[in-house]
């Protein structure tokens, strides 16, 4: 395109030489006239008189044609080549410009394809890499990585040209051009990457002349960085700046769907896990209780079958069982039906509905339990009153089993914008350290799961025991998020 715009360019100047050449005849053709009229005309003087006069004016236009022709020869090409430097200039920054668009808009287009971290990361670090190439340098002088936060280091995630000694390395990010990127939130350069602190231990930054560190975080929220180099010295401008922070913005979205979506995997995983072992439970409930007594029941029947022709008075006993035992096994039914459902939950609240298991325990176990403050379940909305239901439910359950207590108390209170429930025995308490220690290895899932609910609507739960001291489960839950005038 320079070309041309270039050849146009000369024709136009040939262009104006000519007419210079036409103007100067002109002037020529005129000067011979003007001399003609005052000298033989008006003057009327000899033409050999005049001849010189007119010689030198001739000599003198002509010399000043010549040097005018040759000015604007020499300008036209300096024009041209101004023109072609500056056309050729921003054919390159339009071409750069494309570059990146074409190249944000590939990584946008694999943050709509993918939810894969990996691949995001890596076409981050290819946009990135482009700033340097646009500068005339090779591909392969190009050194760069990809450092997420694994805990409190930062290690490797997507890499060039690093070794195998690299992808062993981490760093803290708190030092060097790393450090001063993460702090003040913008991309950071150095000339000496073999003397930053923390660049210096990859090999594959020993060589490089100059590097950037591009922060990726949003907000107060620190992902990690990308760090870029190159074995020849390059400076950075303002549009690479701005390329690099486009590239991290984007980024740290993509990190974020990818968070987002890898928890609610977790969830769905962790709630199908949920559902499996609460049916698991309810199959061996079933079994061990309702399925054993009907099983009893029907030999019973038998028995009393063969009773009722010799001995009506001890079949009218073994009826009175038989009956005891249907009661008892429906007790039981009821019982788990209002675990799986509690519609008194629903229709009452959460107060009747810890009193209906309160009373269901007493029944079948003797237990000293009461309720205090029950009313304050209404500061909660229907999901936390749920959540609340089934820890306390889950709390009383493992007090029933393991405490051994004689009295049990729960109690529900507000203190300032929390509700606050309480779940206490006096029963012989355990050591917390090894019990939680041991979960993994008992399969148990009890205090996992009342954790995990109580973060479902925000909550916090503290477990306290000691042996020979009893047990106290504290659910602290924000009013903010889920009380009763928020919905739920």
């Amino acid at each position: 395109m320079s070309k041309s715009l270039a050849t146009k360019i000369k024709k136009e100047f040939q262009r104006l030489n000519w007419l210079l050449i036409a103007i100067f005849a002109l002037l020529i053709i005129a000067m011979l006239a003007a001399f003609f009229v005052v000298y033989s005309v008006v003057l009327n003087s000899n033409f050999l008189d005049w001849l010189p006069g007119m010689a030198i004016a001739g000599f003198t236009l002509f010399l000043t044609l010549a040097l005018v022709y040759y000015m604007v020869d020499r300008y036209a090409e300096r024009i041209q080549t101004t023109t072609s430097q500056m056309v050729d200039a921003e054919l390159h920054q339009l071409r750069a410009a494309n570059n990146r668009a074409k190249s944000l808009q590939s990584m946008a287009s694999v943050m709509r394809a993918t939810l894969s971290f990996e691949r995001v990361v890596e076409e981050a670090l290819d946009v990135c890499s482009l700033a340097i190439e646009e500068m005339g340098i090779p591909r392969q002088s190009l050194v760069g990585a990809v450092f997420l936060f694994n805990g409190e280091d930062l290690i490797p995630v997507a890499t060039r040209r690093f070794t195998a000694v690299d992808f062993e390395k981490q760093m803290q990010g708190k030092r060097g051009i790393v450090g001063a990127a993460l702090t003040q939130a913008e991309p950071v350069t150095t000339d000496h990457p073999r003397r930053d602190p923390e660049l210096r231990q990859f090999v594959a930054f020993h060589n490089c002349l100059t590097a950037a560190c591009i922060p990726l975080r949003a907000g107060f929220q620190i992902f990690g960085a990308i760090v870029i180099g190159s074995d020849t010295a390059v400076k950075f401008d303002k549009e690479h700046f701005e390329l690099f922070n486009g590239v991290a913005d984007q980024a740290v979205i993509a990190l974020q769907n990818a968070q987002m979506y890898q928890r609610l995997e977790s969830e769905k995983q962790r709630i199908i896990e949920a559902d499996e072992e609460a049916r698991k439970e309810l199959a061996r409930d079933l079994h061990d209780g309702p399925t054993q007594t009907i099983a009893a029941i029907a030999m019973r029947i038998n028995f009393i079958r063969s009773l009722l022709s010799r001995d009506p008075e001890q079949a009218l006993g073994e009826l009175e069982k038989v009956e005891e035992l249907a009661k008892q096994t429906s007790k039981e039914i009821r019982g788990m039906l209002f675990t799986l459902r509690p519609l008194v939950l629903e229709t009452q609240g959460l107060g009747p509905a810890i009193e209906t298991v309160i009373n269901r325990i007493k029944e079948t176990d003797g237990l000293n339990i009461r309720l205090v403050g029950g009313e304050h379940g209404e500061l909660l909305n229907e999901q936390a009153q749920g959540v609340v239901f089934s820890i306390v439910e889950e709390a009383l359950g493992n007090a029933r089993k393991y405490s051994r207590a004689s009295q049990i108390q729960v109690r529900f209170w507000q203190e300032e914008n929390l509700f606050v429930a309480l779940i206490q025995d006096n029963g012989v308490g355990f050591d917390v350290q090894s019990v939680n220690q041991d979960y993994s290895s008992r399969g148990s899932l009890g205090m996992v799961n009342m954790r995990e609910r109580a973060d479902r609507i925000d909550g916090s739960l503290r477990l306290e025991s000691a042996l020979g001291h009893g047990t106290s489960v504290t659910l602290v839950v924000p009013l903010d998020k889920h009380g009763s005038h928020v919905t739920a």
